[in-house]
């Protein structure tokens, strides 16, 4: 009878670890804090499955390429899927949308600008702080490469930064960590962020209004600087991550992302 017992015991465990599946998550760098933060509640609902994004940012091209491979299950996607990725039968989801913010370290004493005054200051035609209200100290801009999702949305905000040539002095960061510490540390910086970094931040770096227009002014539509956060899906569409995505558009998942100063968005899949 023990016999059959541990058998049963041994067989039960074995039908259940089978059923384990595993989420395997990557694409912009963006979008990484708030899927750790859903995955890591989805799981403690969810024991049997386990939801692993990568930690490091694979671009918006890298996630669908990776998707499209079967590196990984789904893609994150921080802006549209483009009609060449279309073409590779992926399913974009739109699950929230996260203000783009024009962020300065917290010693600079200006508070806004107008656009076009941006674009000079990333042309080189503004140099000094003291050009636009501010101290007498030289401006540390910093960007991103143009292939980030961030940048990319930046360019797209505002017209005078669509087709922009950067000066060379403009620092351009690899990865949305280098420009959070720079951000944070460099005490007459300016560059482009999200709100979910600059509520993280804490008070290091801060947001600066563009043409009198706030990034809390986002939900109202009169903040044109906008991430719409994308989850691809690719041919595997299993179970686990048919619980996930459901997850995500349940009560718990739509306030986890309210938490994250995102906006969510509903969806169908």
């Amino acid at each position: 009878m023990k016999k059959l017992m541990l058998f049963l015991t041994l067989t039960m465990f074995a039908s259940t670890a089978a059923q384990a599946e595993t989420i395997k998550v990557g694409g912009s760098g963006s979008m990484i804090p708030l899927l750790t933060i859903l995955g890591k509640a989805y799981v403690k609902k969810n024991p049997k499955d386990s939801v692993e994004v990568n930690q490091k940012s694979m671009g918006q091209p890298g996630g669908i390429a990776a998707l499209n491979a079967g590196a990984v299950d789904i893609a994150m996607s921080a802006m549209p899927i483009t009609p060449a990725q279309a073409r590779l039968q992926v399913k974009a989801i739109e699950i929230a949308r996260v203000a783009g913010v024009v962020g300065v370290n917290s010693k600079v004493s200006v508070s806004h600008l107008t656009s076009q005054q941006l674009c000079d200051i990333y042309a080189g035609k503004i140099k000094n702080w003291k050009q636009v209200g501010g101290a007498n100290e030289p401006i540390a801009a910093l960007t991103r490469p143009d292939s980030d999702s961030t940048k990319a949305m930046f360019r797209s905000a505002f017209a005078c930064m669509a087709d922009l040539k950067e000066a060379p002095e403009i620092l351009n960061l690899p990865k949305e960590i280098d420009m959070i510490n720079s951000l944070s540390s460099v005490h007459n910086a300016i560059g482009q962020i999200n709100s979910i970094a600059l509520a993280d931040a804490a008070g290091k770096f801060k947001a600066i209004k563009i043409d009198g227009r706030s990034h809390e002014m986002m939900q109202s539509g009169k903040w044109p600087f906008i991430l719409h956060n994308n989850l691809v899906l690719g041919k595997n569409r299993g179970e686990a991550i048919k619980r996930f995505m459901n997850f995500i558009k349940s009560p718990e998942g739509q306030a986890i992302i309210k938490s994250e100063k995102a906006i969510p968005v509903a969806f169908k899949f």
